[in-house]
């Protein structure tokens, strides 16, 4: 393992959200424009997101202080299933792999 850091699952209008940031993914290897796919493993209840070249969703890329920072926007319904809003979260980050589970 790298590192490991919280978050909080926050409602919107739409779906809740997982939002997480910076260096953390890039040492991951989730860097800008990096490919990837979400598992859902509810027996567990954790999401995986794991890099894949064929994946379906794809690292955002902005920028701070002219340089790029990579960031994952996971808003949907199955975050909601897995992890009500005001949920703690605990994100794992691995080689290749990215673990969201409840903060116990």
């Amino acid at each position: 393992m790298i590192a490991t850091s919280t978050t909080t699952a926050k409602a919107t209008a739409r779906a809740v959200r997982l939002w997480i940031e910076g260096a953390k993914l890039t040492a991951a290897g989730f860097t800008p424009d990096t490919a990837y796919y979400v598992f859902s493993q509810l027996r567990d209840g954790a999401l995986v997101l794991m890099i894949d070249t064929d994946g379906d969703r794809r690292v955002t890329k902005a920028m701070r202080n002219g340089k790029p920072r990579p960031i994952i926007d996971l808003h949907s319904k199955e975050v909601a299933e897995t992890f009500p809003a005001g949920t703690k979260v605990r994100v794992e980050y691995h080689p290749n792999k990215i673990i969201f589970t409840k903060e116990s």
